[in-house]
């Protein structure tokens, strides 16, 4: 047995039993007021006045009274811009030096999130404590000698005048704890390379020279990394070549479609670890590996307030959200849908960051990851949104010479294509039309380009008769379903409409 990996291992034990233990409100609480005492002295807390914030008995209930909701387009025009363009000690004390590039807005083709060098230790701090609470799953300690393998987008970053840009993979590589630099792979080489094959390749090359206990990637690239080592050295497994392999932690798409394909290159079982690790932050990992569900993280540096699901339809119409009204931790219900509102140590004030979840237990603050508040269509990486998805949809309609009336999406079972369903009341070559919509869903979304690539299949488009979105519509609302036709269906919605179409033998 090793002797660092037995050293490891109780380091690991040891932290387990010393991280925080913290009561709900207690930490939410703090955390709001560590935010508003760091930020108080900033632009935008001399113009909200923190100070008085902080001096009310109320202060949680104040700040949401004070402060307006922000979507990106909002804080992006009211402040963002400032630090964008050098300015210090606007959101944040001091000057943010790096912003994450993440994709899919409608202000630009990438939003830039601001990520402070306070919000960097607080991800190395929940990687540290992620990393401790492996001891709960009693892994050999040989799995502790092992490498971290990182599969992702490159981590070159982009400097311009006044701060560096790019993926935030490739922020946290250059501000890498000592402690993690000699357990990661790839090399900062192969992890700068742009061309997704050029990265595997190397890869590959590699793979026989680590000993990797932890893959970390979006599903996606990693079952095709996987499957491409297996077959280059024929192998039987994985794990002739990595013996340690032991974790998988995922996030950024469902895992419904590719567990049990990465299971099929595995000679014994491996733990699979959800985690939603942002731009703007990490707000929540798997805790229970035999449990579905993330643990939502209370003192990591964000304050999260909750958006009713009854107001998403005033966001995606891009109405006013400033006054729309939330709710704390203490307020939201098991089983209910909530946009995520978070407040963080880059200078990010109440900002509507889109994602959907659904608490299942409030007691381990656990949730589900439900979808988008904009109904982004993301089964494999793509992020469409739903504006990527109107604009194709018109493009193609109006080079046919056609009419669209009602269309919906969403992705097949295995998540490798894309199914779509338009309104019209015409002949249709619908051959004909999937080529256009490809055409036009590529020169509006790099993601979706890249991915028809290596991983999705060419859209697949059925035309109906208008009506029958109506009917599927009228259906539903006597159930108490929705009120506006869904562009981009949920796993439930896509299995009702299936349901509603073979009653009608369509």
């Amino acid at each position: 047995m090793s002797i660092t990996g037995n050293l490891l291992k109780e380091t690991a034990r040891l932290s387990y039993e010393f991280l925080p233990r913290t009561i709900r409100n207690q930490a939410q609480d703090f955390t709001l007021e560590k935010l508003l005492q760091k930020a108080r002295k900033t632009e935008f807390g001399l113009h909200y006045d923190f100070d008085a914030i902080l001096n009310h008995t109320d202060s949680t209930g104040e700040f949401t009274r004070r402060v307006p909701l922000f979507t990106y387009a909002d804080f992006h025009k009211e402040w963002l811009h400032k630090p964008l363009n050098g300015e210090k000690n606007v959101i944040w004390p001091g000057k943010i030096n790096y912003f994450a590039l993440s994709s899919g807005t409608t202000v630009d083709t990438s939003k830039k999130i601001p990520v402070s060098d306070k919000m960097i230790r607080q991800f190395q701090r929940t990687s540290f404590q992620q990393l401790a609470e492996l001891y709960e799953f009693d892994l050999h300690p040989k799995f502790y000698n092992s490498s971290v393998l990182t599969v992702g987008g490159s981590t070159q970053l982009e400097r311009t005048k006044d701060y560096l840009q790019g993926d935030l993979s490739g922020i946290l590589q250059k501000n890498k704890s000592f402690v993690f630099k000699p357990f990661t792979k790839p090399n900062n080489g192969i992890a700068k390379l742009t061309d997704w094959n050029e990265k595997m390749e190397q890869i590959i090359a590699k793979a026989p020279t680590w000993d990797i206990g932890v893959i970390a990637g979006v599903p996606t690239w990693v079952l095709m990394l996987i499957n491409g080592i297996v077959k280059t050295y024929k192998l039987k497994s994985i794990h002739d070549i990595w013996p340690n392999f032991s974790l998988y932690l995922h996030g950024g798409v469902f895992l419904d479609g590719y567990r049990e394909k990465i299971e099929a290159l595995c000679g014994k079982e491996i733990f699979f670890q959800n985690t939603l690790l942002a731009s703007e932050g990490y707000f929540a990992y798997q805790k229970n590996v035999y449990q579905k569900g993330l643990n939502l993280l209370l003192n990591h540096g964000v304050f999260y307030e909750f958006l009713e699901e009854k107001y998403f339809s005033l966001v995606n119409d891009h109405r006013s959200v400033k006054d729309l009204p939330t709710l704390n931790l203490s307020q939201v219900e098991e089983g209910k849908n909530y946009g995520l509102i978070i407040s963080t140590c880059s200078g990010l004030w109440r900002y509507l960051i889109g994602d959907v979840v659904r608490f299942q237990d409030l007691k381990e603050f656990r949730f589900d990851l439900v979808g988008r508040v904009s109904q982004t269509l993301n089964s494999a990486g793509e992020h469409l949104s739903v504006e990527n998805l109107n604009d194709a949809i018109n493009r193609t309609a109006t080079n046919l010479g056609m009419n669209i009336q009602e269309f919906c999406v969403y992705p097949s079972k295995n998540g490798n294509r894309h199914n779509w369903y338009i309104g019209v009341n015409a002949k249709v070559d619908t051959r004909r039309f999937e080529v256009e919509l490809n055409s036009n869903l590529c020169a509006l979304n790099d993601d979706y380009r890249t991915l028809r690539k290596y991983m999705l299949k060419s859209p697949k488009v059925i035309a109906l008769p208008v009506e029958k979105f109506y009917e599927f519509l009228e259906s539903r609302n006597k159930l108490g379903g929705q009120h506006k036709f869904a562009r981009v269906m949920n796993k439930n919605q896509a299995l009702a409409w299936e349901a509603f179409l073979t009653r009608l033998d369509l």
